[in-house]
């Protein structure tokens, strides 16, 4: 399916049978908020609940609708009484996941529940088992509609152990030369995405594009912060603004920037919403996935973005998947559209206001 033909993320239906179990959970209720909830309708809160997310774009979409939120790495508070529920959509990293099922068996008092979200193709069911073997309980799970299911996990004692979740509050180094840190919970967290290094790749002819040098930059969505640390490294006078709508992704773009030495802000925000320029280039790896949905839209918001942030006779270098008809979107804002390379799969253009 073209991310040009769905302009938002589909309705996701584990979310939808979720929802319909909060009129009937126990409270205090905890809701560890993902970026599921982009696309969804929120139900009516109620009193004794509070929500978590890492995604500000989220966090700001619960605030509007009256949800008490907390925005971070998903840091359980230490000063609040324990919740009698904790609800959860299972996310798409296993490490996050796995992180968040020991925070909720932790937190929860004996006789609590732990409703779980998901397909079957999410890993659900094995989500539900292993959660529930740690607090001697068996998970009642039940489909919900054509394919969504809900696990229900009573904890029956503290918890056994803990899932492995890949020492996920730990910022860990995944690359030398240079250095380069990430952490669970970030895309792609342990790699080095193929299109941000094809990007990277096409940096010279990107930059001979200039008169001079530019000195000011964005890497808008930079997740841990690669196409930053690279492109710095041919720049070493410029400076930089990173920013992301996921808070876990910039705890390692700052650590990223400060360990390689790049002058740089860090900012929170939904594609760049509330920044401002103007810079000579942002450079861009834009995602088209909320959750496990596609989002065509995504690609709207970060080439307006793109314009919004550079000055006059800025340019944006974009990698994105083949299918995506970037110039034809970007044609109403920018003068031209250039495409560098298509190569395995990807396509890198540059854009020029």
């Amino acid at each position: 399916m073209s991310t040009d033909q769905t302009n938002t993320a589909t309705q996701d239906t584990a979310l939808m049978a979720l929802y319909q179990q909060f009129p009937a959970v126990q409270t205090p209720l905890w809701w560890f908020a993902d970026e599921h909830v982009a696309a969804m309708p929120l139900p009516a809160v109620r009193a004794d609940w509070r929500s978590f997310s890492n995604r500000c774009d989220i966090a700001a979409q619960l605030s509007a609708a009256a949800y008490p939120v907390e925005l971070g790495d998903f840091v359980m508070p230490s000063d609040a009484p324990p919740p009698s529920t904790v609800c959860y959509r299972v996310s798409k990293e296993k490490a996050l996941v796995h992180y968040l099922i020991n925070q909720a068996l932790a937190v929860l008092g004996v006789g609590g529940s732990l409703l779980l979200a998901g397909h079957k193709n999410d890993g659900l069911h094995s989500y539900a088992k292993k959660a529930a073997a740690l607090v001697g309980a068996t998970a009642e799970i039940k489909k919900h509609g054509g394919a969504a299911y809900i696990a229900t996990i009573t904890k029956r004692n503290e918890p056994s152990g803990t899932l492995a979740d890949s020492d996920y509050t730990q910022i860990q180094e995944i690359a030398q030369s240079p250095s380069l840190y990430s952490k669970p919970g970030v895309f792609g967290w342990q790699k080095i995405d193929r299109g941000s290094a094809l990007l990277v790749e096409q940096l010279p002819v990107f930059l001979a594009g200039f008169k001079q040098p530019p000195t000011s930059l964005v890497d808008l969505g930079c997740g841990y912060g690669f196409i930053a640390v690279m492109a710095a490294a041919q720049l070493p006078e410029s400076r930089w603004l990173l920013t992301d709508n996921n808070a876990t992704a910039l705890l390692a773009a700052r650590k990223n920037c400060e360990v390689n030495g790049i002058s740089a802000e860090i900012e929170l925000a939904d594609c760049a919403a509330g920044l401002k320029g103007p810079f000579a280039a942002v450079l861009c790896n834009p995602p088209f996935h909320k959750g496990f949905a596609v989002a065509g839209s995504l690609t709207d918001q970060f080439i307006a973005a793109a314009h919004r942030l550079l000055g006059r006779n800025g340019r944006a270098l974009f990698v994105v998947n083949q299918f995506i008809p970037l110039e034809r979107k970007a044609a109403a804002s920018f003068a031209k559209a250039e495409v560098l390379i298509e190569v395995d799969g990807f396509k890198v253009v540059c854009l020029s206001k």
